[in-house]
């Protein structure tokens, strides 16, 4: 697989586009001289998102149900806060009396739908917020900002805020692929999706425990965009989102994307996000079994020995498979779900003949290559009323005529078989079961019967043969009741050989050998 497209785009100019806008108005007071001191009265602190809301199927970026915001004087006191709810996306407003050319600290938090109780800059600083489930944005994407160190002079303040989200765009090139490879995206999803993150500094997680078990997946209709084929070759996109988690730079002075792989005994692996995707996956030699997929990995970052994922960023990454699509190693492809439908299907004979009714022969059919995923086969006659074929091969004669019996393959590969069956009924027949060479083992009971019509005809066993091999010690014997089998107590390994035979009007007599394993 070629090295997916990934592309950093800085959302200072793209992504973020919202800002508190924070305005002071002086309501009866004189302006001091300057330098000096003066109190403020009434200063209005708004808040104003900028830019469009994004598709329907992903978060309102611009969205903004409710602001905690604190403001700090030098010496790190709470000045004042407040928890502002209901105003809509761009009419948040407060005021608070602060001091002109005085030095300040504010810092806000969006859309954690609840009031922060929290009185000292401290406690602020090291607040962790939690996610209830990765793809709970009912309230709009978390955000945070902060202004320190300001100080009250002009008439406008602007105060940044930044989601602490990163959003991971995905589509998939589909012009390198051989023609017969067809993939159908299914689910796509973060893998070690983190649940909190630290609003004013840098995230990482640091233990497993710190992920979702599934992280935010889009699935079914919400990948048909991906499914798209436009003239390039190209698909739509689709969008994840989630908190950061920085890792840094795991694998310094790695510069080939297809090697952005930690070893299975790094640890460290086990704090990493990826992008996870399945997909049903089909071409004239393989397929992916009902239920399973072929599945790609991806972990984004800034370059190939990078694996952060910063909020704010937008990491784009295009999937463009190339040949089968299979390529790549098995940690960035997982093929565990993909099988090769079978090339041949041959069966062990390609025509039978049966001579009276309810004779039957086990026919047993070979599919190659061996290790074919679905070894399953569907067997049928083409006419009932000359024979019959069971679900293990085995054809039964059913009436005069001729048929054929049909063997498919059950994966789909459009392999199947055939053996052409004449039945001719005789008025005179003879039948060894359970057949003419039989193997066994040491120890085994193996029973022998004959056949054979019309039953007025004389039958005999060959028991001088038998008295031989039982004299060698191979196996003892004893004949049946009726006169037509015979039951062997194997002994030792070795072979030997007796004699079935009927007479007028059979005329037939029939050899059977005796392998002991």
């Amino acid at each position: 697989m070629e090295t997916p497209v990934k592309t950093l785009r800085h959302t200072a100019f793209i992504f973020l586009s919202l800002c508190m806008v924070l305005s002071r108005s002086c309501v009866g007071l004189e302006t001091g001289s300057e330098g000096q001191v003066e109190n403020v009265s009434g200063t209005v602190i708004r808040f104003r998102p900028g830019g469009n809301a994004t598709k329907a199927l992903d978060p309102d970026e611009m969205k903004i149900s409710d602001i905690n915001v604190f403001v700090f004087n030098a010496y790190g006191v709470l000045e004042g806060k407040a928890f502002l709810t209901g105003a809509g996306t761009g009419d948040y407003r407060w005021t608070i009396d602060l001091l002109k050319n005085t030095e300040y600290s504010i810092f806000a938090c969006a859309n954690f739908g609840y009031e922060i109780d929290i009185d000292t800059l401290e406690e602020l600083l090291g607040y962790r917020y939690y996610l209830a489930y990765p793809d709970d944005y009912s309230l709009g994407i978390p955000m945070s900002g902060c202004l320190e160190h300001m100080t009250v002079t002009g008439k406008e303040v602007t105060v940044p805020l930044e989601r602490l989200m990163a959003k991971i765009s995905i589509s998939v090139d589909r012009s390198m692929l051989d023609e017969d490879v067809e993939f159908n995206i299914k689910s796509i999803k973060v893998e070690g999706c983190p649940r909190s993150v630290t609003p004013f500094a840098r995230n990482h997680v640091s233990d497993p425990f710190g992920f979702f078990p599934s992280g935010f997946m889009r699935k079914d209709y919400e990948t048909d965009i991906l499914n798209t084929r436009y003239n390039d070759g190209t698909s739509g996109e689709v969008f994840l989102y989630m908190l950061e988690n920085m890792q840094g730079d795991l694998l310094p002075g790695n510069e080939d994307e297809k090697k952005k792989v930690l070893p299975e005994n790094d640890g460290r692996q086990e704090l990493c996000s990826y992008i996870e995707i399945c997909s049903e996956y089909l071409s004239e030699s393989q397929y992916s079994r009902p239920g399973e997929y072929l599945v790609y990995r991806f972990y984004p970052g800034a370059d190939p020995g990078n694996f952060d994922i910063v909020r704010n960023t937008e990491y784009s990454i295009r999937i463009r498979p190339e040949g089968s699509g299979l390529d790549g190693t098995e940690w960035r492809i997982d093929k565990s779900g993909i099988e090769s439908f079978a090339r041949t299907l041959e069966l062990s004979y390609s025509s039978l003949s049966f001579s009276y009714p309810g004779e039957s022969t086990v026919i047993r059919p070979y599919l190659t290559p061996e290790g074919s995923g679905d070894t399953r086969l569907y067997w049928e006659s083409d006419d009932d009323g000359v024979a019959t074929v069971s679900g293990d091969g085995t054809v039964t004669a059913r009436g005069e005529g001729t048929c054929r019996i049909i063997c498919f393959a059950a994966d789909g590969s459009g392999c199947k078989a055939e053996c052409a069956v004449t039945v001719r009924f005789s008025p005179n027949y003879m039948k060894i079961f359970p057949g003419n060479f039989i193997r066994c083992r040491k120890g085994d009971i193996v029973e022998i019967s004959c056949e054979y019509f019309p039953l007025s005809a004389p039958f005999d066993i060959g028991t001088e043969e038998l008295e031989y091999d039982k004299s060698r010690g191979i196996y003892d014997y004893a004949i049946g009741e009726d006169g037509r089998s015979v039951t062997l107590y194997t002994m030792e390994r070795g072979s030997g050989l007796l004699y079935m035979e009927a007479g007028y009007p059979v005329n037939q007599a029939e050899m059977i050998v005796v392998v002991i394993d």
